[in-house]
């Protein structure tokens, strides 16, 4: 009995770290011992081979994921949610986030070649992979905490390659670790290239939720001297899933003082569509002080539905005291091709 309980528990074991490798084809696959830390088992192992992929799996932030079918063996989704076999070695990536709202881990894997990084993937845990010819180890038990800061120290050293750079801000993004949206708000904050602070502000506001929304509202805030960033991040708030964001956006639209973050959180104002949407667009066209936001309102108003655009646009063509902002509403309704507007721009020209 004793030594069928032993058989027992050695299968469980054996079924247990069987569970959490991924399924490689295409490789000389093999699990690498952990060391003290991530980077020094990193270290060692990618100058084991002169081509290596290494990888290792961690927890998802549920909801959203990474896909990337232009990188699989067929496109027609398989029942582990995948879309086939993932092949590695494409040398073109294209990453798609999908709406899965059940949480799963994610795959982050390295490619090396001579001990040099050369990419960072995220794959979805459960996925099959080929390597490509290229060998593959496998590193068990690592903390994402760990993972975070790895790569983090990835986008901190500026010798790395431009694509390395985002394809590690996206692993980042994926970890369900709340140290990850800690991490890409230092790297948002920080003396980084311009395009790498926009790319980690990007990921908060896709990825991480309100703890996300809160992180864009502290850049914005530290941000004073640096309009071009704020106006990036616009963009940000109107792809975060918070409440607050809607509101963080109308409160830029109306008080930034630039003029061109002004006119960038309206637009994206108009494409959330939100409740708020219409009111917030009329008070610029009618209370803004300059010109050009005026005129960004007026085609932010145009992208709104028609029954909520067209008749906002023929008041202001009808009552608008700026000539310029009637012009640009005058334009947008014929673009429309609305009915309504072209009712009202015969009879205008009948006067």
């Amino acid at each position: 009995m004793k030594r069928t309980i032993i058989a027992f528990l050695f299968l469980a074991i054996a079924v247990a770290l069987l569970a959490q490798q991924p399924r490689v084809s295409d490789s000389q696959f093999r699990i690498e011992p952990m060391g003290q830390t991530l980077a020094a088992t990193v270290d060692r192992v990618r100058h084991s081979n002169d081509q290596l992929w290494l990888g290792y799996e961690v927890p998802a932030v549920p909801g959203l994921h990474v896909s990337a079918c232009s990188d699989w063996s067929n496109s027609s989704d398989s029942d582990d949610g995948c879309c086939g076999e993932y092949r590695l070695e494409d040398e073109f990536s294209t990453h798609q986030i999908s709406n899965d709202k059940t949480a799963r881990n994610v795959y982050i894997l390295y490619r090396f070649e001579k001990g040099d990084l050369l990419r960072v993937r995220s794959v979805g845990a459960g996925c099959r992979l080929n390597a490509g010819g290229v060998n593959f180890a496998w590193l068990q038990g690592v903390k994402p905490e760990e993972s975070i800061a790895f790569l983090a120290d990835l986008v901190n050293k500026t010798s790395q390659s431009h694509k390395v750079l985002e394809e590690a801000l996206l692993s980042i993004s994926f970890h369900a670790a709340p140290e990850a949206t800690r991490a890409l708000e230092q790297i948002a904050s920080s003396s980084a290239s311009e395009h790498t602070r926009e790319q980690a502000a990007f990921w908060l506001g896709v990825q991480r939720g309100h703890d996300g929304f809160l992180a864009l509202k502290s850049l914005e805030n530290k941000s004073t001297d640096d309009a071009r960033f704020r106006e990036k991040l616009t963009f940000d708030f109107s792809q975060n899933s918070d409440p607050g964001a809607e509101d963080e956006l109308l409160h830029m639209a109306k008080f930034d003082p630039d003029t061109k973050v002004r006119g960038q959180a309206l637009f994206w104002i108009a494409q959330k569509a939100g409740k708020h949407a219409t009111a917030a667009l009329t008070d610029a066209i009618q209370n803004d002080p300059e010109t050009d936001v005026k005129k960004k309102a007026v085609f932010a108003l145009s992208q709104l539905p028609k029954d909520e655009s067209v008749p906002q646009l023929i008041h202001v063509a009808d009552t608008n005291a700026n000539l310029t902002v009637r012009k640009e509403a005058f334009f947008w309704l014929g673009q429309s091709q609305d009915p309504r507007a072209l009712a009202y721009l015969e009879q205008v020209l009948k006067k």
